[in-house]
C-alpha cells in the first residue's frame, strides 16, 4: 500500500497534486514513466471528485478556487 493513500488529504490539496503530476508527466519523455506519472495524476484527480461530491452529499462543501 502507498504511502500517501493512508495520509488525509484536502480536496484542494489533491487537486494540486493532480496538476503537478500532469505537468510533471509533460515534461517527460513518452515511455513508461510518463504513462505512471498520468495514472497517478487521474488517480489524485479521481479522489479529489470523489471527496468533494462525498462532502457535498453530507452538507460540507469544499472551498473552491477559481483557475479563470
Amino acid at each position: 500500500m502507498r504511502a500517501e493513500s493512508n495520509r488525509y488529504f484536502t480536496v484542494e490539496q489533491l487537486e494540486e497534486l493532480a496538476v503537478a503530476k500532469y505537468i510533471e508527466a509533460a515534461l517527460t519523455p513518452e515511455g513508461d514513466e510518463r504513462e505512471e506519472l498520468l495514472q497517478e495524476a487521474k488517480r489524485f484527480a479521481s479522489r479529489a471528485k470523489m471527496k468533494s461530491w462525498l462532502m457535498g452529499e453530507i452538507g460540507i462543501t469544499p472551498p473552491r478556487r477559481d483557475y479563470h
